[in-house]
């Protein structure tokens, strides 16, 4: 019991040792660690350190990585969180040192224990913390693939807000009204290099980036070798889309279009050096995608396939290019007058280019020497001479093109070269030069050779070879490009083009030329027996020579083209028969030639001859042995005096001549209404009713019963020889009736047709055989008509594919068109045709009793593509256009009513007009109408006018009402004293108005 107690006693006193010992070893250890705190405080504070610098490297290697991955990803938002962290740890750690460096001093004196301790605490706390931040590193995802970014609208192209051309302006101008049109999908702005398509390109891209109406904008330069896919590399940058070399260009096509899918966008392409065709799909753009514009040489027949809109950008102006040209060069030196001639050929000599002006007028600007000047155009002048430095891309760009032409193309373009600079040359005559020169050996008939020619010269001027000229049918080359070309034909071995506008001719320099051009230059005499067997054209028209020298011919027995139109000569010497391989002889408009050699007769491998506007008395009778013949045009517009003075009057064409023509396609044959010697003409008649070859005849046939017999017994006309059997000439200029002493009329017909035109004088029937040319006509000209109340007469489907039309002096017309005259006269007839469906251009002059242009029902297709009409001199009309005519004139774009003195109104009262009606109407004159109230009855939008002359109207009171609305009215030509008149309604500003008047 005893033992138990004392194992009991013991217990309790070890259970009350133990705690004790334990409290005390707690104790003891927390005095070590705090004395570790201060004794280790040095070994510590320089592992945080070390621990710091980790961190930071580790911090660094962050922000590297980052910095380089930038463009494609961005941090996370757990690495955004750490870098924090680290920073204030840096700085925590920053704040640590400095309390440690101010407590170091005493680390080997007194200090109080307690901070020492606490010191040492802190750093060994935020070592830990530090070490646990740096392991976080590996834990955490530091980027990740930036999302796609909104791209930026449009990057702009810095182009001028206004050019130093003003005619860039009003393309721009043409160019956003385009853009705004929903409908509108692909424009094409198309011409030569060098002529401003990419600056106006550039000035469009700008003002509608600026605008805010499109999400993005596109620019892409497209070089010569460019593809497919490096269009889509330039969208695929714009819209900040992966780039990844392993899609295919299908995938890429695919994904732009998602891509642009949503978005309204314009995309701008520089075309400039491409000649092949690029599908849009398969860059990725569709058509119900945005909108293209591109820009081109060539009119767009292969780019895009199809386009909406085109606009084709020309040269300047003689004014806008001399004004540009002197703003490069400096207006100081204009005033000079030794460089101001100078600086006029040099201006013509660019051509209206801009690129040309502004690279030439940059060489000379602020140089006042002459002679550099003088020197400057002898260079764009030489037909040898390498071209300068800054036009050598010109001339690559034609060079380009020209090496892609095919083999018979290639010396039509080059023949261009013969001719002055900036020359004009008509369609048919070039073509003539071309086949005389056998440039088309394969095409043996001239209408098959006027068709090949015809689609030359539209592809010439596709590609901005060729521009058309000012007069009708003419064509004429860039002038610079003319310069190219004659640089490129004399490398050429068998061209050697002999261009000069120097009257001191060396014969050496006739020897050596295969192409001879002494166009316009100012011949007192030529060689008298030049050396050239080897000479193939000569041309001397417009030239200054009075004759021949008598042999002159005689070494030329190659020659295939000889041109001496408009010349002084009074006769041909009779070396002309050496010329045995001439194959086109012009001497039209030698007003002073009277006769014609024998020898003419010699020319056995002549087939074109143009003998017109001459002095010749009579076709001399040996042009009858030209059995080769196949063009004869001659002209008698007057009776000549006789040269032989013999009393015997000769006819104009002596019998047996042309039936002996056996070959001849193409006839014209002008001779005056008014000639006593017209008489055989009935025998004329029926020896060219023999010709069997006959495509093309101009023909005055001075009564009916010849023209009748002319189509009912011509072999040629009812033949199969043509391009179509039976009634069907490739073109024909026909006058039937003797023309009474009637003014000319001011409306050119002939330039609104094509190749088929019927005049008709003093009828009073509508006789079959005018009927059955009218069918095939595209221009007629009825003149004095006596009988004839309405055109309807001639029946729908005889007019439904006439393009212009004449209507004068028809006493008894009442209307142009009467559909009730129609539906009674062919009722039973059940497809009538429709009337006019191709009009352009419609002329009406001095009918009496004319009432209106159409009187009854009008078909949809009718007038549907009339351009210009004129109304003069009809003193019976009141109204001009009733609600059926104004739906249809949708296209009409000029509009003249002069001289009628009981018109009212030009649209009727009561109609139900559109404020849309007339939207291409660019040109309206209204001209001596004393009783004209209206225009209008409501405010039209006009949104194409240009252009208003009133003169004067005095009742006319409305007009401010009438085209307030018109927004590219520019000018308004008026007398004071009407304008003064006028009517303003309140929503109406005068002062609007005062930009645009023009006081007569």
């Amino acid at each position: 019991m005893e033992a138990v107690a004392v194992q009991a006693g013991g217990q309790a006193v070890g259970s009350l040792i133990t705690p004790a010992v334990e409290g005390g070893k707690g104790i003891f250890n927390c005095l070590r660690r705090k004395y570790a705190y201060v004794k280790n405080i040095r070994e510590n504070f320089a592992k945080l350190v070390k621990e710091e610098g980790y961190l930071s490297n580790e911090d660094a290697d962050v922000k590297t990585k980052l910095e380089r991955n930038k463009l494609t990803k961005e941090k996370t938002n757990r690495c955004e969180t750490w870098l924090n962290e680290v920073g204030n740890m840096k700085l925590e750690i920053e704040k640590l040192k400095v309390d440690y460096r101010n407590t170091s001093p005493y680390f080997c004196g007194l200090c109080p224990f307690p901070s020492l301790l606490k010191l040492g605490k802190r750093i060994v706390k935020k070592t830990t913390e530090v070490v646990e931040l740096r392991n976080q590193r590996g834990q955490i995802t530091i980027m990740h693939e930036k999302p796609p970014a909104p791209p930026v609208p449009v990057i702009e192209k810095h182009a001028r807000k206004k050019s130093d051309v003003p005619s860039f302006d009003s393309h721009v101008e043409t160019l956003a009204e385009w853009l705004e049109d929903e409908n509108l999908k692909r424009i094409c702005i198309w011409g030569p290099p060098g002529v401003g398509k990419t600056k106006i390109m550039g000035m469009l891209h700008d003002r509608v980036g600026k605008s805010g109406k499109f999400d993005i904008i596109f620019w892409v330069n497209v070089t010569a070798k460019g593809r497919i896919r490096d269009i889509q590399d330039e969208i695929w940058k714009r819209l900040d889309m992966k780039v990844d070399g392993n899609y295919g260009a299908d995938q890429r096509a695919n994904m732009i279009s998602e891509e642009l899918m949503d978005k309204s966008y314009v995309l701008f392409l520089d075309l400039d050096d491409i000649v092949s065709e690029i599908d849009l799909r398969e860059v990725g753009i569709h058509d119900e995608h945005g909108k293209v514009v591109f820009a081109c040489r060539y009119k767009n027949n292969n780019i895009f396939g199809g386009t909406d809109e085109e606009m084709n950008v020309q040269r300047l102006s003689d004014k806008d290019a001399e004004s540009f040209f002197w703003e490069m060069v400096g207006s100081d030196l204009k005033s000079n007058p030794d460089i101001k001639p100078v600086a006029k050929l040099i201006i013509k000599e660019c051509g209206g280019m801009p690129l040309l002006i502004k690279l030439i007028g940059n060489r000379l600007a602020k140089v006042d020497d002459p002679a550099i000047w003088r020197d400057l155009l002898s260079q764009l002048r030489s037909p040898t001479m390498e071209p300068q430095e800054p036009l050598e891309e010109v001339y690559k760009a034609f060079k380009l093109v020209y090496e892609k032409l095919s083999e018979e193309m290639k010396p039509c373009l080059l023949y261009w070269a013969v001719f002055p600079a900036g020359y004009e040359i008509f369609r048919d005559h070039i073509i003539d030069c071309w086949r005389a020169e056998q440039f088309f050996s394969s095409q043996k008939k001239l209408p098959r050779t006027r068709d090949r020619g015809h689609a030359i010269l539209d592809e010439f001027v596709r590609k901005s070879l060729l521009e058309k000229g000012r007069k009708w049918g003419h064509f004429k080359m860039y002038e610079y490009f003319q310069r190219v070309a004659l640089r490129i034909a004399n490398l050429e071995k068998n061209l050697k083009f002999f261009v000069t506008e120097d009257e001191n001719i060396i014969d050496k320099e006739w020897e050596r030329a295969r192409r001879v051009s002494l166009i316009r230059v100012r011949l007192s005499t030529l060689p008298k027996k030049p050396q050239c067997c080897g000479i193939l054209t000569l041309l001397l028209q417009e030239s200054s020579l009075t004759e021949f020298p008598r042999e002159f011919f005689d070494y030329m027995c190659d020659l295939q083209v000889l041109n001496l139109h408009e010349i002084r000569i009074t006769s041909l010497p009779s070396s002309i028969c050496s010329l045995t391989n001439l194959k086109g002889l012009f001497i039209n408009n030698c007003s002073q030639l009277i006769q014609l050699p024998s020898q003419i007769g010699d020319l056995q491998h002549l087939e074109i001859l143009d003998i017109r506007q001459t002095s010749l008395y009579s076709l001399p009778v040996e042009i009858g042995e030209l059995f080769n013949l196949k063009c004869l045009r001659v002209s008698f517009t007057e009776d000549v005096g006789n040269y032989n003075h013999v009393e015997e009057v000769k006819p104009m064409i002596p019998s047996k001549v042309i039936v002996r023509l056996s070959k001849l396609e193409e006839l014209s044959i002008d001779v005056s209404h008014s000639s006593s010697r017209y008489q055989n003409a009935a025998e004329i008649i029926r020896e060219i009713s023999e010709l069997e070859e006959l495509t093309t005849l101009c023909f005055f046939f001075p009564e009916m019963a010849s023209f009748n017999s002319f189509i009912q017994n011509s072999k040629s006309w009812k033949g199969s020889n043509t391009l179509s059997a039976g009634n069907s000439f490739r073109s024909f200029n026909i006058v039937v009736g003797c023309r009474r002493n009637n003014p000319a009329s001011e409306f050119r017909v002939f330039e609104c047709s094509a190749e088929k035109h019927l005049r008709f004088y003093a009828g009073n029937e509508f006789p079959n055989a005018i009927l059955e040319v009218l069918k095939q006509a595209k221009a007629l000209e009825l003149i004095g008509h006596q009988t004839a109340t309405s055109l309807s007469g001639f029946r729908a489907d005889n007019l439904q594919g006439v393009e212009a039309c004449i209507v004068e002096e028809c006493n008894q017309m009442e209307n142009i068109i009467d559909r009730d005259q129609t539906s009674i006269e062919f009722q039973d007839n059940d497809s009538i045709g429709v009337e006019f469906e191709r009009l352009k251009s419609l002329h009406i002059c001095n009918l009496p009793k004319l009432k209106g242009i159409w009187r009854g029902s009008i078909e949809s297709k009718s007038l549907c593509s009339l351009t210009t009409l004129s109304l003069k001199g009809c003193k019976n009309i009141g109204v001009l256009f009733s609600q059926g005519m104004i739906i249809r004139l949708s296209q009409l774009e000029k509009l003249e009513v002069k001289d009628c003195c009981l018109l009212k109104e030009i649209i009727e009262d009561g109609s139900t007009v559109e404020p849309d009606s007339f939207p291409k109407l660019k040109y309206l004159q209204l001209h001596d109408l004393p009783e004209l109230c209206s225009i209008s009855p409501i405010s039209l939008k006009w949104p194409s006018l240009e252009t208003v002359l009133i003169k004067p109207c005095m009742k006319l009171r409305n007009l401010p009402h009438t085209i307030k609305n018109a927004s590219k009215l520019k000018t308004i030509h008026c007398t004071e004293e009407w304008w003064n008149q006028q009517d303003w309604p309140n929503d109406t500003n005068k002062d609007d108005f005062k930009n645009f008047l023009s006081f007569i």
